[in-house]
């Protein structure tokens, strides 16, 4: 493979180990092919070329002392940016914002620094991490690279599109309703939203204490693993942080099949309004689910809404990012766009009858699924109700009605690629796991990623029409 920027992180990896390549070669590769395509698609916000390259020759210099830290010594990945490093501004993607520099990296990038990651730079995102298309009115638009004037999703979607154009190894976003697992779905790439308090939050600018988690992106199931094994560990000076139990890599070698893994099916979720496509691919993945040898079993949480809950959801995130940016909204009202000020001052305004009830709503809706799980291994839903939409259309409110509830429950969740719409552009399959069951999840995801039958290329980026996919398994 002559294009180093096609290799897996697990594949890099090896070749890294085996010293058939360089960290050094690896990073120029990826900020090469950055400087050729990010003017197109504008998925970085700052890429950081010189300590890129210096990061990479340290990387190197281990490897020929017999020093290499693990598997992700070397790897170059990038950082949404509400994710503070330090010397860096953080922008939240917002205007206020681009000139606070954080002095300290945050801790989920202390730890990935401490396992050798090479970091290019800081991503693209929606205004604030509330919004769901990644059009950001402070600092331009991310295209999705399967079909340019497509969103890539939000409010990750400069994670999201950096992976799939190949302008990273693996990146980082943050997902509190959906915004890791939608951006990786439109993007035709895998998203982790791991179990709430896993991974540190400490240092990344909040949207909603309730629901935060970061997660990492990347091009299949075991790169997931790699990155998360590096992100995780209980971290005292945060007070969402929990202790994880012990276990083996999350990097786990997938099994052939999944004989005797009952798998739910919410009918809940399945009562909401998709796109036909949606229903054809998921119906499809159930299918080879069965084939290998699952168990689907239907479930019905009684008086758990989607739509009603998600809602509430989106009331606690603007309620609680009304707390975060109360002081800059009296100091700074014209630093919002008019869109993100009415969305914060809606929450400020809730009368607290209301933001009671919608805190129980997703109390409930998050026990129900709690509850589900101990019924079932894991459970099986379409990541979004809708393929990428162009920005000329208005998103979709039912966006994370799919997702919303793993995080509701504190639940890991996981989006894989599973097909194509008719338009070619990327489906993506979720699938929910109990607290702390990650490993049992992206082994399950594994296998399901193995045995898919569709063809996903990489997008050929540049272009107005669909990037190169193959047949779509129908």
């Amino acid at each position: 493979m002559n294009d180093l920027t096609e290799l897996t992180i697990v594949a890099a990896s090896q070749r890294l180990a085996h010293g058939e390549v360089s960290s050094f070669d690896l990073t120029e590769a990826y900020l090469v092919r950055i400087g050729a395509l990010d003017a197109t698609l504008h998925c970085y916000l700052a890429v950081r070329a010189e300590a890129a390259r210096v990061e990479a020759h340290a990387a190197d210099a281990r490897h020929s002392r017999g020093e290499r830290r693990g598997p992700l010594d070397g790897i170059p990945i990038a950082l949404k940016d509400n994710i503070d490093v330090a010397g860096v501004p953080t922008t939240n993607g917002m205007g206020l914002r681009s000139g606070t520099t954080p002095v300290d990296d945050a801790e989920v990038v202390r730890r990935l620094r401490a396992a050798g990651v090479v970091i290019l730079g800081k991503l693209n995102m929606h205004e604030g991490a509330l919004g769901g298309s990644t059009d950001n009115p402070h600092h331009g638009r991310t295209q999705n690279p399967w079909r340019l004037g497509f969103t890539p999703g939000g409010s990750s979607g400069g994670a999201g599109a950096a992976v799939a154009a190949r302008l990273c190894a693996g990146s980082l976003g943050t997902d509190t309703m959906g915004s890791v697992r939608l951006p990786a779905a439109y993007c035709g790439v895998a998203g982790l939203k791991p179990t709430f308090g896993l991974v540190s939050t400490r240092g990344i600018v909040p949207l909603s204490w309730h629901l935060d988690t970061v997660g990492p992106l990347a091009r299949c199931v075991t790169d997931l693993g790699l990155m998360i094994d590096g992100m995780v560990g209980f971290d005292p000076e945060h007070m969402e942080s929990v202790r994880a139990p012990d276990g083996p890599s999350y990097a786990i070698a997938a099994r052939g099949d999944l004989a005797g893994l009952s798998v739910g099916l919410i009918e809940n979720l399945e009562r909401v309004e998709m796109d036909p496509d949606i229903r054809e691919v998921f119906s499809e993945s159930l299918q080879t689910i069965e084939r290998l040898g699952g168990k689907l079993r239907r479930l019905d949480l009684p008086g758990y809404e989607p739509t009603l809950a998600r809602r509430a959801g989106l009331l606690i995130c603007e309620a609680e990012g009304a707390v975060v940016h109360e002081q800059d909204m009296a100091a700074y009202p014209d630093a919002f766009s008019p869109a993100f000020r009415r969305m914060l001052e809606f929450g400020r305004d809730a009368p607290s009858a209301r933001l009671v009830k919608a805190e129980r709503t997703i109390q409930i809706a998050g026990f129900l699924l709690r509850r589900a799980l101990e019924e079932v291994g894991l459970i099986i839903a379409p990541t979004a109700p809708q393929p990428a939409f162009p920005f000329t259309a208005p998103t979709p409110v039912s966006q994370a009605d799919l997702t919303a509830i793993a995080n509701f429950g504190g639940c890991p969740a996981v989006s894989i690629p599973c097909g194509l719409s008719r338009a070619g552009l990327p489906i993506g399959l979720q699938l929910i796991g109990p607290p702390f069951g990650e490993r049992a999840l992206l082994a399950a995801a594994g296998v399901f990623e193995a045995a898919c039958t569709f063809a996903l290329a990489p997008p050929a980026v540049g272009s107005p029409e669909p990037g190169a996919a193959g047949a779509s398994g129908r």
